[in-house]
């Protein structure tokens, strides 16, 4: 947000970042077999990467020009200070598994399993943070987004708010050969 949401209280602006993941674990590993196994378990490798992280922050948006400064999409609600929405954790497991076999002194060809997001886990990306607040149409309804009809004068919160408005992918996979000579 460019625009502080009341520029004579800059204070108000104060909080954590969007994003600030305050912690993040990314592991990897690789297993092969050895040369030493039985000739139908020799030259497999496995490898996996997981990756844990702590939710992102948001901020609750009004949806409209609560304040009449005319910028209108990044009024918050009332008097909330910034990111104080925390989104969902991010869980993924990626795991790859490849077979090599020599055809000759410098040709090898390799079958790859690969699958990301192997739990198949939701992890969503951004969320709907549209709160919505009380209808102000009846009191000013030249404001943007009023219609003339409207005489709400109890709270209106988006049903929407706080649903995933983006995910990461789901579960993928491919499989792949590989001839280098």
């Amino acid at each position: 947000m460019l625009i502080p949401q009341d520029t004579k209280n800059l204070r108000a602006e104060r909080a954590l970042s969007a994003d600030d993941a305050r912690h993040r674990f990314t592991g990897n590993a690789t297993f092969s077999t050895p040369a030493t196994f039985p000739k139908v378990t020799r030259n497999f490798m496995l490898s996996t990467i997981l990756t844990l992280e702590s939710p992102h922050r948001f901020t609750k948006f009004a949806g409209f020009d609560a304040n009449g400064d005319v910028f209108g999409v990044n009024d918050r609600v009332g008097i909330e200070p910034r990111n104080t929405f925390v989104g969902d954790s991010l869980k993924t497991l990626d795991l790859r598994l490849a077979r090599s076999f020599s055809i000759d002194e410098r040709t090898k060809l390799e079958f790859i399993a690969e699958s990301f997001n192997l739990f198949n886990t939701l992890n969503v990306r951004f969320f709907n943070t549209t709160y919505g607040a009380e209808d102000f149409c009846p009191f000013n309804p030249a404001a943007a987004g009023c219609v003339a009809r409207s005489t709400n004068r109890e709270g209106s919160p988006n049903p929407a708010y706080g649903t995933p408005r983006a995910i990461f992918n789901p579960r993928q996979m491919q499989f792949a050969v590989r001839l280098s000579f």
